[in-house]
């Protein structure tokens, strides 16, 4: 059936959707190593809603999947990293085979310049995932996600800003006698008795809650800026609803 003038008209007038709403967008992953980096990896992946995934290595790496675009990466640079979406995952691989020696392992110091050259790439949306587990880590890559300065990446610009912190843990301290460390093992029974939903968070269900926000943040009546999701946020998505439900509630909340 033909369209009548009139109906032909108001189509023509009809504002267009923006293009970054029409194609699918680049995905950048520094950090794909460990159990929580090769979570979000496989959930970027199974989403196949992007124009494709580059994950930043630490050599050269022919790719085995298609829409997957290893980049080699040298943190000592400084000229512009392209991309439209990036994800930094801290995590450290502990796979016994050797798999996650191949991707590059950003250390909190490197944030900065890495989030200066992704602006400078034209990165938009920058979400900075911290570990379920940092008692875990490396002595050195506790203090760093202690120290991490988000008023300077948040000042760089980025239209949407996310710092994912599933627990609440402190860096350990340095222990040097006996009695202390006897002190502290005490004091780590108290661990028994934190609320659940203080509690780390598997690594799928953060990787889960990261690409929920990614589809609905562009969409929710909240401007955009820089926000923090929590444990209590991190443990609401993870019942057995899902994270949709939870991330909704939480975007809209000022609206």
């Amino acid at each position: 059936m033909a369209l009548d003038a009139l109906t032909a008209l108001q189509a023509a007038q009809r504002p267009t959707a923006p293009e970054t709403a029409l194609r699918p967008q680049r995905l950048l992953l520094a950090g794909a190593g460990g159990a929580l980096g090769r979570a979000v990896l496989h959930e970027a992946l199974a989403s196949a809603r992007f124009a494709g995934i580059e994950v930043l290595t630490a050599g050269a790496m022919q790719p085995g999947l298609r829409g997957l675009h290893p980049t080699p990466h040298d943190a000592r640079a400084a000229t512009p990293i392209a991309g439209e979406i990036a994800l930094v995952v801290f995590d450290r691989g502990r796979d016994f085979y050797g798999r996650d020696e191949a991707w590059h392992l950003p250390e909190p110091a490197e944030l900065p310049a890495l989030a200066r050259r992704l602006r400078a790439g034209g990165v938009h949306t920058l979400v900075v995932v911290c570990p379920t587990a940092p008692s875990l880590l490396p002595q050195a890559l506790q203090q760093g996600l202690a120290d991490l300065n988000e008023q300077a990446i948040a000042a760089l610009g980025f239209d949407r800003l996310l710092f994912v912190r599933p627990t609440q843990d402190a860096p350990k301290p340095t222990l040097a006698n006996h009695a202390e460390r006897l002190a502290a093992w005490m004091l780590s029974q108290l661990r028994y008795m934190i609320p659940a939903r203080e509690r780390p968070v598997r690594a799928q269900t953060v990787a889960a809650f990261v690409f929920e926000v990614l589809r609905q943040w562009p969409g929710a009546r909240v401007p955009a800026g820089t926000r923090v999701a929590g444990a209590p946020l991190l443990w609401a998505a993870a019942q057995q609803a899902g994270p949709a439900q939870a991330v909704a509630n939480w975007l809209n909340a000022e609206a």
